[in-house]
């Protein structure tokens, strides 16, 4: 082969590896992807020693549920998309909100569908929202706890306007939700109105969460984690390495509960260790929850999740 014919076949090469990255890009961080799905069903993988759950249409929680009537809120982030938020207001009137944060590919209404009765039990107020290019809410690519960390700020800026200055607040976030209230919680923007957080089955990073999920690929797995993240920063702006929730629990002062399954494969039961141990709050804990599945904790050991749930509130939260 002579040099021309080498320079057209790494060109070839380099144009093929760029289409396959796009691919990956598009398919993990496009809203409107299905291969995600499609690919093996892995965001819905279980090990077969994980918990079996009974079936949720059974749920007292779960009928409850779809008989509560939520007020709609809408809030136009910096970026000028339109997102939205739903409220379930306290029986009573209630200066606590309880600020609830939904994970991949999820929405809120869905997310928290089972341990919102817990919150509305307590005569909270329980505040869900869509993240962006998810459930009502627009945009077209998913941030991965980048983007919603910061919209999320904003949506905390809007309760305190809309209900008042002088609210409680409690973060509560599942899997990418998690990363989300943990890079709130290591925000120098974050309101004292914030009393803790709960993080149930966050990833150390954007980065580490898909360099553990495509290990499989073995050593083609940085050729498609580079290139995905070349197309991510140049469509997207931001690197996978910049939703850094590990970084932001160092910062974080505010007393914080992390939560995670012990057969989590999704986001791996480590990252929750880990993230426990490099919390700077003074007060923290960790609850991981035995045979429970990715994001499946509280319906895996609702009675576990609510005693840890209750230690917090008594401690953090002044009910009248």
């Amino acid at each position: 082969m002579g040099k021309k014919g080498v320079i057209s076949a790494i060109g070839a090469t380099a144009g093929l590896i760029g289409a396959i990255d796009y691919t990956i890009f598009n398919a993990v961080m496009s809203r409107n992807s299905k291969l995600v799905d499609k690919a093996g069903g892995f965001l819905n993988k279980k090990p077969e020693d994980a918990v079996e759950l009974p079936p949720e249409e059974e749920d007292e929680r779960i009928i409850w549920f779809g008989k509560q009537v939520f007020d709609d809120y809408t809030l136009v982030n910096k970026r000028g998309q339109t997102l939205k938020g739903y409220l379930l207001k306290a029986d009573k009137p209630s200066d606590v909100y309880v600020f609830c944060s939904h994970g991949y590919r999820c929405n809120g209404k869905r997310e928290f569908r089972f341990i919102t009765k817990y919150y509305h039990d307590k005569g909270f107020n329980v505040f869900l929202v869509d993240h962006q290019a998810s459930g009502q809410s627009e945009g077209s690519y998913i941030g991965f706890g980048y983007y919603e960390y910061q919209d999320c700020l904003e949506w905390l800026d809007f309760l305190l306007k809309e209900f008042g200055g002088d609210i409680q607040i409690i973060l509560h976030g599942v899997s990418m939700g998690s990363a989300t209230v943990m890079m709130m919680s290591g925000s120098e923007n974050l309101p004292e109105n914030v009393k803790f957080t709960v993080a149930d089955c966050g990833y150390t990073s954007a980065w580490h969460e898909f360099e553990h999920n495509i290990s499989f690929l073995g050593k083609a797995e940085y050729i498609v984690l580079y290139g995905a993240d070349v197309f991510n920063k140049l469509i997207s702006g931001y690197h996978f390495k910049d939703a850094d929730a590990k970084a932001a629990v160092e910062r974080a002062k505010l007393p914080m509960l992390f939560v995670h399954g012990t057969k989590d494969d999704f986001v791996p039961t480590r990252m929750g260790k880990e993230l426990y141990e490099a919390c700077g709050s003074e007060y923290k804990d960790l609850l991981l929850v035995e045979g429970a599945a990715h994001a499946e904790s509280y319906q895996t050991n609702s009675e576990a999740y609510n005693r840890k749930l209750d230690e917090f509130i008594e401690k953090f939260i002044k009910t009248a």
